[in-house]
């Protein structure tokens, strides 16, 4: 004769199955969730970096062009991609006329870079000496 605890099969129930595998798709959710949001902020910071290259080109031009003198009050450019710069000069006036015989002269530089497209925009403003 065969006992009734001799009889029992080993192995999962349906519900058991039916658990695992919702673990398993709340799991994989949450996992493509996660590399979903990576992608669009390794994005976003890609596109940061485009705009702060481009900002660096456009100083080191508006910088070698009043170096050479040849000061305008306006200066524009593009960079690869569709970026767009736009540097404006001014000079520093609040000095006394007893002082007009310095040898720096200081400039006030506004530059904007943007993509039209993409929305965004980097601004700064700095100041520059030239002699």
């Amino acid at each position: 004769m065969i006992k009734r605890s001799q009889c029992r099969q080993s192995g999962f129930t349906l519900i058991e199955i039916v658990i695992a595998f919702t673990i398993l798709a709340m799991g994989s959710i949450l996992a493509v969730n996660v590399i979903a949001q990576n992608t669009i902020r390794v994005s976003k910071v890609n596109q940061h970096l485009i705009l702060m290259n481009t900002l660096e080109s456009a100083i080191a031009i508006v910088r070698s062009e009043i170096s050479q003198n040849n000061i305008k009050n306006q200066y524009r450019g593009q960079a690869a991609g569709g970026y767009q710069w736009l540097a404006t000069v001014e000079p520093q006036l609040d000095q006394e006329p007893a002082q007009q015989k310095q040898y720096l002269k200081l400039y006030t530089l506004n530059f904007q870079v943007f993509h039209e497209k993409e929305k965004q925009q980097l601004s700064l403003k700095t100041i520059l000496a030239n002699h």
